[in-house]
């Protein structure tokens, strides 16, 4: 395990949202824009993952953002409690110690390459649906290649209100095809309900 210190800035947020084609104004007016449920990674290697798992313990961290990245991983004999090797997992602390998101991600490769773009893609559906302040958790799995300028159709429902946190949230279930209607992404995603 190793700490890493993070700062969220604002640009680097408003370029992200911009390339997952994001409008939303929460990430590209506000003055200090949240992050979206794709942008804090699982780990440093840049790798494409066909699964992964992001979850808010309360709204998304903002642009200016100090946070502490805790990594673990590597399948660690001495510490059977540890991930596999074959998986990450990163957990993101604010200044005073509270956790506020962690992210995890399996590299287990399904058939040819795998698409994060489309991840980042069906993050903006939701969110621009649901809300980027709104977003407690958005796991996903890509299960096909979206090739670069392919096209992706997006659909999610509703499939359950709840109360949590003493928030209530919904759950929602969703999806994204290509121009064939292969399906290349789905995902499971919390927002808290206003």
């Amino acid at each position: 395990m190793h700490n890493v210190a993070v700062v969220l800035e604002t640009e680097a947020i408003r370029l992200f949202a911009e390339s997952a084609r994001s409008e939303h104004p929460a990430y590209r007016l506000a003055e200090r824009p949240v992050v979206p449920p794709t942008f804090l990674p699982a780990d440093a290697s840049g790798a494409a993952r066909t699964e992964t798992d992001h979850r808010f313990f309360g709204p998304p961290p903002r642009a200016g953002d100090r946070l502490t990245a805790v990594r673990a991983g590597g399948g660690d004999p001495a510490n059977p409690a540890a991930i596999s090797a074959a998986e990450s997992l990163t957990r993101y602390f604010d200044r005073t110690g509270g956790l506020v998101a962690e992210s995890w991600a399996g590299a287990a490769q399904v058939g040819g390459p795998a698409s994060p773009q489309a991840a980042a893609l069906l993050a903006t559906y939701a969110t621009d649906w649901l809300g980027a302040e709104n977003i407690r958790r958005f796991r996903t799995r890509v299960v096909g290649e979206l090739p670069p300028g392919d096209v992706m159709t997006c659909s999610g429902h509703i499939t359950q209100s709840y109360a949590q946190d003493g928030e209530a949230r919904v759950d929602v279930s969703l999806c994204g095809v290509d121009a064939a209607g292969e399906v290349v992404v789905r995902a499971w995603a919390s927002f808290a309900r206003e």
